[in-house]
């Protein structure tokens, strides 16, 4: 490890993600050093800096234009995702995201070419990719178990949000349940099933009276080979946060496929008609540390290709959903 690159990160703002999961995930791997905190308030940067004897910052430009710095995560609301992605990349910074990683499809290929034309690193963070539980899932399925695929569903959703001034409800801040927890739906299909050329057929958005975003909906997808994919999601909804494979010869459920805290040995349910209903628990595995090491090898080898594409897939799938539901 002598001569291996320790990446200076910036942390572009002081949400709950950020305190709560990413900084200390980025503070304990060794190939990064928190090198600044940046908040609209310099108090609060301050707070949250002593902690890592990092410098605070009480504006996102001060921190942006921070030659020391390498990279930025980045969890600021989506509806600022696209300005402030933009001023990263521009100034020459690998950038990780909260999801989703901008507002339309248009904003997303902008950040992907600059990104390219300047051979930086632009990924979002969907953790659960990380997950040990994901291979998993993956190598069961690739066993032959299940026998063929036929039928992948997703369903992200939870209570409504205690206080009403929550920033997934603003319209100006790239709220609604669309990009924030029906992102997740659709990453899984692409995640669990690789292979699969997903085409979208159909969506529903659902933005009730009074409300200023969508709340909930859900979405339609075939891919070549005859499988289906069904996706629900949701702001006011009963918690569900899984997926399940429905094969020809057997079912896989997972319970807690996105948001597992690093202590939690998730469990996963296979049904066959041979050996009938068993329930597997998996390891844990704080999918946070995962996801930053990741990105650091990712940046070590230059080699962006492959995120790039999927951050376009994601934002086009998006959007389809988004424009389909309307027609």
């Amino acid at each position: 490890m002598g001569n291996t690159k320790i990446y200076n990160i910036g942390i572009l703002g002081c949400a709950n993600i950020a305190t709560r999961s990413l900084i200390p995930a980025f503070d304990a791997c060794d190939r990064y050093k928190v090198y600044a905190i940046a908040s609209r308030s310099l108090e609060k940067a301050q707070f949250v800096a002593e902690k890592y004897k990092c410098k605070a910052y009480g504006s996102y430009d001060e921190l942006v234009a921070d030659n020391n710095i390498d990279a930025v995560y980045m969890p600021l609301p989506t509806g600022l995702h696209y300005e402030w992605g933009k001023k990263v990349l521009l100034a020459g910074k690998h950038l990780l995201s909260e999801k989703s990683l901008a507002c339309s499809y248009d904003e997303v290929k902008e950040l992907v070419d600059i990104a390219r034309e300047k051979h930086l690193l632009v990924m979002e963070n969907f953790q659960f990719r990380f997950h040990t539980q994901t291979q998993w899932v993956r190598d069961v399925i690739a066993s032959g178990k299940l026998g063929e695929v036929r039928c992948f569903r997703s369903s992200f959703g939870f209570p409504p949000f205690k206080d009403a001034g929550n920033i997934r409800y603003s319209k100006n801040l790239g709220g609604g349940a669309l990009l924030d927890a029906g992102a997740y739906t659709v990453k899984s299909m692409k995640v669990i099933l690789p292979n699969e050329n997903f085409k979208y057929k159909s969506s529903t958005v659902v933005t009730p009276g009074g409300s200023e975003v969508d709340i909930y909906g859900g979405a339609y997808f075939e891919s070549g080979n005859g499988v289906v994919a069904e996706l629900a999601y949701g702001f006011d909804n009963y918690y569900q946060c899984g997926f399940e494979i429905w094969g020809s010869k057997g079912k896989l459920t997972s319970t807690r496929a996105y948001t597992a805290p690093a202590n939690l040995s998730p469990k996963v349910i296979i049904e066959t008609a041979d050996d009938g209903r068993k329930e597997f628990e998996l390891s844990s595995c704080d999918h946070f540390a995962e996801v930053v090491k990741y990105f650091a090898e990712c940046v070590d080898c230059g080699d962006f290709e492959d995120e790039y594409n999927q951050s376009l897939l994601q934002a086009k799938m998006l959007n389809e959903m988004k424009v389909g539901s309307k027609k």
